[in-house]
């Protein structure tokens, strides 16, 4: 692992804005140089486990109050709501509640801040919030297998992409993600 990751995704980083400004810095820098057999992940705490996004549709990573979260009414209980990003509005949903895990986040200060995955699929971008996020890995891409029910809840199968052999850790399909039926709700 290089030195810039490690340091980006060091334990005691000076502030967690840092860190998270230095973890977005270290994607940009490994998503523009992929290798042919070997692909770049961001592993990220799912449920009671890990999974893995890969980081060529990850566009960045943030951590956000929860007070920074305008609540939009009557949406499904995973949509925590819009937050202005960049200056446009981006839909947050809490990634364990749509795929109906059980919530990872439990003390007073992991609902005060939320550690969100902006992911960007053709024209549409979503965040991911999710409880934590770990580190970036290479893997080879011979190591992905296609996901079975045997290994998988049948809820997530439509979401998972593939899983890591040495690991077994899921590796979610952002696609599927963001042509689930919430999104035609949130985006009328």
């Amino acid at each position: 692992m290089s030195n810039s990751v490690k340091q980006a995704l060091s334990v005691n980083p000076t502030s967690p804005l840092e860190r998270a400004a230095d973890l977005d810095a270290t994607l940009a820098s490994v998503a523009a140089d992929p290798g042919e057999s070997e692909q770049k992940f961001l592993r990220f705490r799912l449920g009671q486990d890990t999974a893995l996004l890969a980081v060529d549709v990850i566009t960045q990573v943030l951590k956000i109050a929860s007070s920074e979260i305008l609540p939009v009414p009557q949406m499904p209980g995973c949509v925590l709501g819009l937050y202005n990003w960049r200056g446009e509005m981006l839909w947050l949903v809490d990634l364990d509640q749509f795929l109906g895990l059980p919530q990872a986040l439990s003390t007073v200060e992991a609902w005060a801040t939320r550690m969100v995955i902006t992911v960007q699929i053709r024209n549409q971008v979503l965040g991911l919030v999710v409880p934590q996020v770990n580190d970036i890995e290479p893997h080879e891409i011979r190591q992905i297998q296609p996901a079975t029910a045997a290994l998988f809840p049948s809820r997530l199968l439509p979401f998972i992409q593939g899983y890591l052999t040495e690991s077994g850790s899921a590796v979610l399909d952002v696609v599927a993600i963001a042509r689930a039926p919430l999104w035609q709700t949130c985006h009328r």
